[in-house]
This record gives structure tokens, C-alpha cells and sequence, in this order.
């Protein structure tokens, strides 16, 4: 039982990795990454390249909706001023009338 611990223990003992395995490793990472069409780093790029153009239509549409709604505004402060510049009208000639009644 005890030659059966110590080659368990020699077995699984911790080694260094050999020489080249690192190298290999990211050698075949690249090798299935063109297999698959793109490398990892093209696809890190894509990815950012898509964030961006996303939150460039966000930022784009949020911009968009301010602009109707302040021009939105604008016209409707236009057509208040119109109302009163037409209520003010009516006010005058309405008192002109009651004046020229009140004057006879």
C-alpha cells in the first residue's frame, strides 16, 4: 500500500510546464481562431467597433428626440404668442366699444 501512495504522490506531483508549451498552446488558439474566420483579437476589435456604433445610435437618438421636442416647444411658445397678440386684439376693441357706449 505504501509504494501505491508514493507513486500516486510522484504522479501527481507539480511540474513545470515543458519548454514551448505556452507557444503551442496560443499557436493553436490562433490555428481554431482562423479555422472559425477570425482571430481573438479581430473579434475583441469587432466587438469594441460594435459597442461603439450601439452607443453612438443611442447617443444619436437621444440627441434626436431632444431636438423635436425643444423645436416642439418653440412652436407651441409661437402659437401662445399669437393667441394673446389675438386676445389682446379683441380685449381693445372690446373696450373701445364699451367706451364709445359709455361716452353717448
Amino acid at each position: 500500500m505504501h509504494n501505491l501512495e508514493d507513486d500516486l504522490k510522484r504522479t501527481l506531483a507539480r511540474q513545470s510546464a515543458p519548454d514551448g508549451f505556452a507557444e503551442r498552446v496560443m499557436q493553436r488558439i490562433d490555428d481554431a481562431a482562423k479555422i472559425a474566420g477570425a482571430t481573438p483579437r479581430r473579434r475583441g476589435t469587432w466587438r469594441a467597433i460594435a459597442a461603439g456604433l450601439l452607443l453612438t445610435a443611442i447617443a444619436g437618438g437621444w440627441a434626436a428626440q431632444k431636438a423635436i421636442e425643444r423645436r416642439e416647444g418653440e412652436r407651441a411658445r409661437a402659437e401662445v404668442l399669437v393667441a394673446l397678440h389675438i386676445a389682446s386684439s379683441k380685449v381693445r376693441t372690446a373696450q373701445q366699444h364699451v367706451f364709445e357706449i359709455g361716452s353717448h
